[in-house]
């Protein structure tokens, strides 16, 4: 936005460019024709005002002319307007400081004056100014004071109209200086107070600076769509009063929004707009702006032709800026030696004439005359000789200019081929640092690039760790050594990282001694980092600390250091700041890859837990069962052997009566009884060891060996081990097991223990849901459990099938997948069917089906290859 504040006095008396020169030739003459001071003094002070753009050097010389004239008549506010059109004209040639001292000096007349209007447009001024400087925390108070005065002023007078600007003006000032701070909410509020006046009073020239401000801070609070809308205002209005420049800088906010959102194509298009604008109006610094923009969007884009393109266009733009001031001071020069030579030749006729009128004149006094001729002709050479020794002397100082002047521009186009080669540098460094998601990868590459491009002493990266409040020094690097990992605590606030951490800006010193002031209030070296040879290590001179941000959230810094005085300059860090973005994001990349990895190894460590758990389920409950089944064997096993030695004890009785009293027969039938009962301990023994045997061959772990099978005993034993498993839970559940077990099926190659598993999950399954629908079934409901076997097309088919539950249409696609159960919580993992599928599909290359009807039934068919 322009500096509005100091054209206020222009608004005065200028309203068209197309009458400035009638107006200045006009002023002219007024001013050779006054015949009294006040006459005089108003035509200077208008001529000022006229020049102030066009010949600011110009405004400056009539300025003065003015304050002399008003001093003179010790006219108070009339200095102060001389100074204040003194302080404006300084400020548009960019010397600030004596812009400063002249508003100072204006400001002290005012006040002495107590002048409301004139103190509130001088602290006006000297906000704005700071403004331009970049200086806002010293620009604020000073706007707050004009805002404060002009509302006192307007009390106390009536309001005219250009009272009423210069209170428009303030509000702008003060809205874009919050602007600038990033405090967007005390920006609106006086950008909108400042654009209901402009429409009021139909400032035009004004409403569209405004608009685009408006939409500036839409942009800042993240409103595209309402900053899109102001940028839009602005460019109608911009067009409707053809005003040139502002229409090219609100095309290039306009380009800026759609950047910040990454839409490349409007980005670029609208910096086209921007370029083509300022291109017309030949407005160079506009053009500069834009190529900027449009070099800066196409390198993101990777497209270096036309990165390359919009380069030139720039270093053209500002070689075109310095060329302009170039042949502007040529021609001052060449101007200034044509005047100097007129008043040298002027000099010499006036000698000639001189020295005839003498000589004609010679014969009234010869000796007299010539002693006077040759007296002045020699004090005119004397003159003549010392003014053209002033005019060379002044001639080799412009030349001297005008050769610095170019050594200058000749530098910053070496300076601009580095920037671009800086670019194409970094832009490979990006893609390196960003192609690996290694921690220690990026920091070693960052580090090797970092020394090619600049001096970097000490080096180092810091990973902030918010929930520890501290920096964690993961790389630090001086003179090829490395320092021991470590760590910065962040409630010593004196420290440099730290505040640059804190404020996420950078700290950029070349002597640290001197300038750590600007940033913390008292400097101490860190006392607990060390190098790992044991050496000690310097303390740094020069250095910058940038922080490394991902989405405008700090996640560390980067640091170069350098133990000599000045060595780093600002394209260093620009390049520092580039190679800060990419790391930034590579950084970010491989901390969010570890966390992921981290996250899927604790995944992996609790689905084993879980599968762990699902199998111990699986074996509690086969526990149960083969204890049921080996307990009748062993009940047998134990009621012969008390059967037995009561007999023993018995014929033992009778074995120690005397030889008469014997009886045979009961000797011999006892005998035979524990014959029989023996006979029955070992059949019932046995039959204990075969279930043992049997449960050993199909639980034993083979880690996936296949080996031939009988499908039919697996199903025979594994549907009784699953009921007496349910029954030693719930001793009232009874249920009728049914098997059609094809008695012709062959043998198959099968993991026993998995086809264990599977046919327990279903079995178990089955139970369950006949066991839930009999506690809510009527007495007519019958359970029943049924497993058939059979085989065909070069497959074993196994069929479980329950008359339970059955399962919702709703939920049978998802019954396979992990973690998914009907169950209660703590009743089931969720894991027995998905672990059966893997088992069928994945272990033995076979096809699991399932068939089911709510309420009614559910029946799960495996087929196995043979």
């Amino acid at each position: 936005m322009k500096k509005l504040s100091l054209l206020l006095l222009l608004l005065l008396t200028i309203f068209f460019a197309a009458a400035q020169k009638k107006r200045i030739d006009t002023l002219k003459v007024a001013l050779s024709k006054a015949k009294t001071d006040t006459m005089r003094y108003l035509a200077l002070i208008r001529l000022s005002t006229a020049y102030y753009l066009p010949k600011p050097d110009s405004a400056i010389i009539f300025a003065q002319q003015g304050y002399l004239l008003a001093e003179k008549n010790n006219w108070a506010i009339n200095q102060a307007t001389c100074l204040n059109a003194m302080a404006n004209a300084y400020a548009n040639l960019g010397d600030y400081v004596k812009s400063i001292q002249y508003y100072f000096k204006a400001l002290k007349i005012a006040g002495e004056s107590n002048d409301l209007f004139m103190m509130s447009l001088l602290n006006d001024n000297i906000g704005a100014t700071y403004i331009q400087e970049e200086d806002y925390k010293k620009a604020l108070p000073y706007l707050r004071m004009a805002q404060k005065q002009s509302n006192a002023f307007a009390l106390s007078h009536k309001l005219l109209f250009r009272h009423k600007q210069n209170r428009a003006v303030i509000y702008i000032n003060i809205g874009e200086c919050y602007l600038d701070m990033h405090r967007a909410d005390s920006a609106e509020y006086y950008l909108k107070a400042c654009y209901d006046d402009c429409k009021k009073l139909k400032l035009t020239d004004v409403m569209g600076g405004v608009q685009r401000d408006l939409g500036e801070v839409q942009a800042e609070k993240g409103n595209k769509a309402g900053a899109l809308q102001f940028f839009r205002q602005a460019v109608i209005n911009e067009k409707a009063i053809d005003d040139g420049d502002d229409l090219s800088i609100a095309y290039l906010s306009t380009a800026n929004l759609y950047h910040k959102y990454k839409q490349q194509d409007s980005a670029e298009y609208y910096a086209q707009k921007a370029l083509e604008t300022a291109a017309e109006g030949k407005y160079v610094q506009d053009v500069l702006n834009a190529g900027k923009a449009l070099y800066t969007f196409y390198d993101e884009d990777h497209n270096l032709p036309q990165a390359y393109k919009y380069f030139k266009i720039t270093t053209t733009a500002k070689d075109s800026i310095y060329s302009q001031d170039k042949v502007k001071q040529l021609l001052s020069l060449d101007f200034d030696a044509k005047q100097r030579q007129e008043e040298i030749e002027a000099a010499k006729t006036e000698n000639r004439n001189t020295v005839r009128f003498y000589v004609l004149l010679a014969g009234l006094a010869v000796l007299l005359l010539l002693v006077i001729i040759f007296w002045f002709a020699n004090k005119q050479r004397k003159k003549a000789y010392n003014l053209l020794q002033r005019q060379k002397q002044e001639t080799d100082l412009q030349k001297t200019k005008v050769e610095h002047t170019l050594g200058e521009l000749k530098a910053t186009q070496t300076q601009l081929i580095q920037s671009y080669n800086s670019i194409s540098v970094l832009s490979q460094i990006g893609k390196e640092i960003t192609s690996t998601l290694n921690l220690d990868t990026i920091l070693n590459t960052v580090y090797q690039k970092v020394n090619e491009l600049m001096e970097a002493s000490v080096f180092g990266i810091g990973i902030f760790i918010p929930e520890e409040e501290s920096i964690d020094y993961r790389m630090a690097i001086e003179d090829g050594r490395r320092y021991t990992p470590y760590r910065r605590k962040m409630d010593n606030k004196n420290q440099l990282p730290v505040w640059c951490i804190e404020n996420n800006k950078e700290v950029f010193i070349n002597n640290v001694r001197k300038e750590y002031t600007n940033y913390i209030s008292e400097y101490a070296e860190v006392i607990n980092a060390k190098l790992d040879d044991g050496s000690s290590f310097k303390s740094p001179v020069s250095l910058i600390y940038l922080p490394l941000t991902v989405e405008e959230k700090v996640i560390g810094l980067i640091t170069v250091q350098s133990f000599r005085e000045n060595a780093y300059t600002l394209q260093h860090l620009d390049i520092l700041k580039t190679l800060a973005s990419y790391t930034s994001a590579a950084l970010y990349n491989a901390n969010s890859f570890e966390k992921l990895q981290t996250t899927v190894n604790e995944l992996q460590l609790t689905q084993k837990q879980l599968i762990q758990s699902e199998k111990m389920a699986s074996l509690g409950e086969l526990t149960a069962g083969i204890a049921h089944e080996i307990q009748n064997p062993l009940n047998f096993v134990n009621n012969f052997s008390e059967v037995n030695q009561e007999m023993l004890e018995e014929l033992k009785a009778e074995n120690k009566k005397p030889e008469a009293e014997k009886d045979e027969q009961l000797e011999v039938e006892l005998i035979n009884d524990i014959i029989q009962n023996e006979k029955k301990i070992n059949h019932h023994g046995k039959r204990a060891d075969s279930i043992v045997k049997g449960m050993l061959e199909h639980s034993r772990s083979r880690s996936g060996q296949k080996e031939p099978t009988d499908i039919n005993t697996m199903a025979d034993e594994f549907i009784r081990l699953s009921y007496h498993g349910l029954r030693s839970k719930d001793k009232s559940f009874n249920a009728e097991l049914t098997t059609n077990l094809d008695a012709d099926l062959p043998k198959i190659n099968v993991v026993q223990q998995d086809i264990g598993r599977i046919l327990l999950n279903l079995f178990n399954n089955a139970f369950y849901a006949i066991n839930r629908k009999k506690k809510t079934a009527g007495a007519d409901y019958k359970p029943e459990v049924t497993v058939a076997t059979s085989s065909g097309n070069g497959q074993v088919v196994i069929k479980v099938k329950d008359n339970g539950i059955g399962i919702p249409d709703a939920i049978k696609e998802k019954i396979m997948q992990p973690f998914f159960t009907t169950k209660p919580t703590g009743e089931g993992t969720g894991l027995g069917l998905s672990l059966t599928y893997d088992m069928v599909v994945k272990g033995h290359g076979g096809s699991i089906q399932v068939n089911s009807i709510e309420g009614e039934e559910s029946e799960f068919i495996i087929s196995l290859p043979l």
